[in-house]
C-alpha cells in the first residue's frame, strides 16, 4: 500500500498547528501576571509614545528578532506586516491580533509591567520581537 505523500505533510502540519496553538490558547492567563491583556489600549484614544516596525517574510524576521525597549508607562505600539496569515501574542501583557498578507497587525500596550516580553506567531511560533520595559 502506498503512503500518499501529500497526506502524510498535511496531517504532520495538521498536529504540529494543534500543539502550536495549544500551547498559548489554552488559558487566557498562560500563567503571567493575574492583570494580563488589561494594559491592551486602543490607539484611537490615547497618545501612542513610542513606535515600532516588524516584518516577517517566508518565515523569518527581516534584520532578525528585535528587542524594542521603552521606559515604565510609555504607551507603545508595534506594526507588524508578515506574510502568511497567523496570529501575533505578546506574552504578560496578552495583546492578541490577527495578520497576513494584506491585513497588518497592530499591538498596542501601556508598558506598565517591567521586563522583557516576548512577542510571538501563534500558528509558526516564530519569535517576533521582545519588548523591555524599565
Amino acid at each position: 500500500m502506498a503512503v500518499n505523500l501529500h497526506r502524510v505533510v498535511v496531517l504532520v502540519l495538521t498536529v504540529s498547528w494543534t500543539f502550536a496553538l495549544a500551547s498559548c490558547a489554552g488559558s487566557t492567563n498562560h500563567g503571567h501576571d493575574r492583570d494580563a491583556g488589561s494594559y491592551v489600549v486602543d490607539p484611537a484614544e490615547v497618545t501612542v509614545d513610542d513606535r515600532f516596525e516588524v516584518e516577517v517574510r517566508d518565515g523569518l524576521v527581516v534584520g532578525g528578532v528585535p528587542r524594542f525597549e521603552v521606559s515604565t508607562g510609555r504607551v507603545v505600539s508595534v506594526l507588524l506586516t508578515v506574510d502568511r496569515v497567523d496570529q501575533v501574542h505578546l506574552h504578560v501583557y496578552d495583546a492578541v491580533a490577527d495578520v497576513g498578507p494584506g491585513v497588518e497587525a497592530e499591538v498596542v500596550v501601556r508598558a506598565a509591567v517591567p521586563g522583557v516580553f516576548e512577542a510571538e506567531l501563534h500558528g509558526s511560533g516564530l519569535r517576533v520581537f521582545e519588548l523591555e520595559v524599565s
